[in-house]
């Protein structure tokens, strides 16, 4: 019996070493990471000009049908306002959250160069972490009834808090580029929901 437990384990070894990739040299694998980055940096641009776009279009919609003279329809013109720029910020959050998913799942497929293991795992932490943050950061944003207020509220969320995390691990890693000798592009990461409110 432990014979053969010996051998069934020998063979689990045999098979994971041979299904488990061999890390990528520094020069495959931090432009690899790079072409993630830039896709992700582009989407979020995409996303924030596709929004806010569609938020232009609304409040023009809004102001063209205010009666300038009754003042009743200038204080809905207000909270119709918030109502869609909150609408917007909730829906470029959950949108870029997507995108951090593809862009976690396709990076965490990467195996790194041993000398910068731990900076590879803290990317990928700090990305899955972001792309978690945004369905808490959406629910809080439903108690913003101002403008002022949903600027506070999403400056302090945890979509925010997250990304200062993604910089940092992003900074990190263009560090141990250098230090192998690769140079690495990280683009901010920072959404521009904040420029959605109007």
């Amino acid at each position: 019996m432990r014979r053969r437990d010996a051998l069934v384990a020998a063979v689990a070894v045999l098979l994971a070493g041979c299904s488990s990739e061999p890390p990528l040299p520094a020069a495959e694998y931090f432009p690899a990471v790079e072409a993630e980055l830039a896709r992700l940096d582009q989407a979020t641009k995409d996303l924030t000009d596709r929004f806010a776009g569609e938020l232009e279009s609304e409040l023009n919609e809004l102001l063209a049908a205010v009666d300038p003279e009754a003042p009743a329809d200038s204080d809905t013109l207000l909270a119709d306002a918030v109502a869609v720029a909150r609408s917007k910020m909730q829906a470029i959050i959950g949108a870029q959250g997507e995108q951090v998913v593809v862009f976690t799942s396709r990076v965490g497929e990467l195996e790194p160069p041993s000398a910068v293991g731990s900076g590879h795992s803290e990317l990928v932490a700090a990305f899955t972490a972001w792309g978690e943050s945004g369905t808490a950061t959406i629910a809080g944003l439903d108690a913003a009834m101002d403008l002022e207020s949903l600027g506070r509220a999403l400056r302090s969320s945890p979509f925010a808090d997250a990304q200062l995390r993604v910089d940092e691990a992003c900074r990190a890693l263009v560090d141990n580029a250098a230090g192998v000798g690769v140079a690495l592009t990280c683009p901010g990461t920072q959404l521009r929901a904040l420029e959605v409110a109007p």
